[in-house]
């Protein structure tokens, strides 16, 4: 059971098709199980925080990292709904680097556009939110080892994963599912193509079974 508002587009999509992203579903599904670690970055209201923590179970946990204050009742609303007990919000936006920043807020609580990018001509609300690399939200929150990363973040995603290369050098993240955002990188003079390679380069490959960018980390043999 998932409470989104109606008027939004995650709350409109449930109504309509009770189910959100499939794709995205399935991954979480695919990659997380009992004990595992979910690292959510982008988490909204919670959909996938909440799926990744039930296939993770009671001794698994799920990190929701999420900016949006606007969210965090409706995070921890569902989190209630579906009992969720071993999931924790990390309030922060990721980055290169640690600092504050200006967080772009669209009219519709999640329409995915929320973004430190303005995708609009004209201006939005903004939030001003506390940046932190990934590095340093893994080591706030004690995260040794992740099943899976999920990272949507309308842009922002160059900075998160350059941002900490050491993560994805160690493989401790076993697999990756990246939302990537070309147009939104072109604008800023940012090459996509690095991202992938980098991730290529750390030892991931394309999971070829997912319509998503989902890298898995395959060790040398």
């Amino acid at each position: 059971m998932l409470y989104g508002h109606p008027a939004s587009y995650f709350g409109l999509t449930l109504l309509e098709h009770g189910v959100y992203e499939p794709e995205m579903l399935a991954v979480v599904r695919r990659f997380v199980g009992p004990g595992d670690t979910f690292v959510d970055i982008g988490a909204n209201e919670g959909y996938f925080a909440v799926v990744g923590a039930l296939c993770a179970g009671p001794e698994g946990r799920v990190v929701a990292v999420e900016p949006q204050q606007r969210l965090r009742a409706v995070l921890l609303r569902n989190f209630s709904l579906n009992a969720v007990n071993n999931a924790v919000i990390a309030p922060y936006a990721v980055s290169d680097q640690p600092g504050e920043a200006a967080l772009h807020l669209t009219p519709g609580v999640n329409n995915s556009a929320s973004s430190l990018i303005r995708q609009t001509r004209y201006p939005l609300r903004r939030q001003v939110v506390q940046c932190l690399t990934l590095s340093e939200i893994f080591r706030l929150h004690a995260v040794k080892t992740c099943a899976l990363l999920k990272i949507d973040i309308e842009g922002w995603e160059y900075e998160a994963v350059l941002g900490s290369p050491a993560l994805f050098q160690s493989g401790r993240i076993k697999a990756v599912a990246l939302e990537l955002h070309p147009p939104l990188l072109a604008r800023r003079g940012l090459d996509p193509g690095k991202i992938t390679a980098f991730l290529t380069a750390c030892g991931y490959r394309p999971w070829p079974q997912s319509e998503n960018l989902v890298f898995v980390h395959a060790p040398p043999a």
